[in-house]
């Protein structure tokens, strides 16, 4: 198969074996079926054979079933067991201790930005937005995780709280001063001269750095993220099986798009909507944007706003990226789509760019630098006359953060191991004219190429 775009196409049964080429999709992923715990043919949604419309109305089932978990309603039960946060948060001490800390501090932004450590963690992923600081309220959309090498945890977040059915942590406190409670706990707990290993120092706010430091002069406060990153960039069987499901809902997302430019006559707006209303139906707790940019504005790696009321012609790219998450996984997957069949000159920047990713998810593979998935790349794209349209930034590692450490660039060093997560996407854009990018989500496996966990077609022009 070359991964072009089939309207037909249909979801496998088990999701998680791996595809054998870059581009292809896997010949065991699972399909929707009919049992409970599925979704009835409703109109306007998806059937068991993605890319079609169902004729009949319906509701969901509500039994689960299969392989794969359909979430049906928001206060399902986590799928990550408390065993396994506890069993984080043992590994995340003992490297804590043979650092030489007494302990770390996590920080945590909004579910939709930079929970990743406090939710690594605790748990906890915060659900209002940052907001300005005034002298009563101090700290809303961020949360702290207190992590001592001896003795209980702490959870300390703004007023709007946590789900107690979810967090991990001996001790919760909600403060509208999250900085005053910070402090008052790290003196509780007699570290108020011990060193800290602060993860997400780069989320920690400038006056609550200089409250708390201002507050415990005889403190050490240092800035390891490694402590928390290097565990998190090992996906867990668990975290892997969300990721899939994540991804899943990126394809609903993209699926929905593509049939919405197809119809013809369509602007911007109309296909962000579509797409997003498809990933919420699919699952995913939010989609923080799905980003629509034709004919021209496709030569923009990022605009704001995601999509404008543009109509969209014939015979134009359109570039799309689907960003979300599904139980706090994140998906991020981007796709080239055209409106028709293209010009020459525009479908040559298209195939170069699927041919760029496809070479560098070859040597995605364990023992392998990073640098050598860039440079992949890199070395397919020189053979073209798009040279001069790549970025230096070729993907991401991605998890409960859409972007996680390492960047995908040449000469990053970071050796890959079993378990990463990656988002592969070099990027090929031409302002004044167009530009063109296709992302694989992808797990390295212990041995030979990686898992490709993004079902949507590379090729749909």
């Amino acid at each position: 198969m070359d991964g072009a775009y089939n309207p037909a196409r249909t979801r496998n049964a088990e999701r998680g074996t791996r595809n054998p080429e870059p581009g292809t999709r896997n010949a065991e992923r699972g399909t929707r079926n009919p049992e409970p715990g599925t979704r009835n043919p409703e109109p306007g949604t998806r059937n068991p054979e993605r890319g079609t419309r169902n004729p009949e109305p319906g509701t969901r089932n509500p039994e689960p079933c299969g392989v794969m978990r359909v979430v049906s309603h928001p206060l399902d039960p986590p799928a990550i067991q408390r065993s396994e946060f506890l069993e984080r948060q043992a590994r995340v001490r003992a490297a804590a201790a043979e650092s030489g800390y007494d302990a770390v501090l996590a920080v945590g932004r909004s579910f939709y930005d930079r929970p990743g450590d406090v939710a690594y963690l605790a748990n906890h992923l915060p659900p209002f937005p940052t907001a300005v600081f005034s002298d009563e309220l101090r700290g809303l959309g961020h949360a702290f995780f207190l992590l001592p090498v001896n003795g209980p945890t702490t959870l300390i977040t703004d007023p709007r709280r946590w789900r107690s059915d979810l967090i991990v942590a001996d001790d919760a406190r909600a403060a509208a001063d999250i900085a005053a409670a910070l402090i008052d706990v790290v003196r509780g707990h007699g570290l108020a001269n011990g060193r800290i290993a602060v993860a997400g120092d780069d989320l920690l706010p400038a006056p609550i750095d200089r409250q708390i430091r201002a507050s415990l002069p005889t403190a050490t406060f240092d800035p390891a993220g490694g402590l928390v990153a290097k565990v998190r960039a090992i996906k867990s069987p668990g975290e892997q099986a969300l990721m899939r499901r994540a991804a899943a809902c990126a394809d609903s997302a993209i699926t929905a798009a593509v049939e919405t430019i197809r119809r013809g006559r369509a602007t911007e707006r109309d296909v962000c909507a579509e797409a997003i209303s498809a990933a919420m139906r699919d699952g995913a707790d939010f989609v923080r944007y799905f980003r629509v940019h034709s004919g021209p504005w496709s030569a923009t790696g990022s605009r704001w706003p995601q999509a404008m009321d543009r109509r969209i012609e014939s015979g134009e790219i359109v570039v799309v990226d689907a960003i979300g998450a599904f139980q706090g996984y994140q998906f991020d997957v981007n796709r080239t789509i055209g409106s028709s069949a293209l010009p020459d000159r525009e479908r040559a920047l298209c195939e170069t760019a699927l041919e760029a990713t496809a070479a560098a998810v070859r040597v995605a593979q364990a023992g392998n630098p990073v640098g050598a998935i860039a440079r992949a790349a890199r070395d397919v794209v020189a053979e073209s006359p798009f040279l001069d349209g790549l970025g230096e930034m070729m993907g991401h590692g991605i998890g409960l953060e859409t972007v996680e450490l390492p960047y995908i660039t040449a000469n990053e060093v970071t050796t890959l191991e079993a378990g990463m997560c990656f988002c592969i996407e070099p990027g090929l854009f031409f302002p004044g004219w167009v530009g063109a990018a296709i992302e694989q989500e992808v797990i390295i496996q212990p041995t030979g190429g990686p898992e490709i966990i993004t079902d949507t077609p590379m090729r749909i022009w």
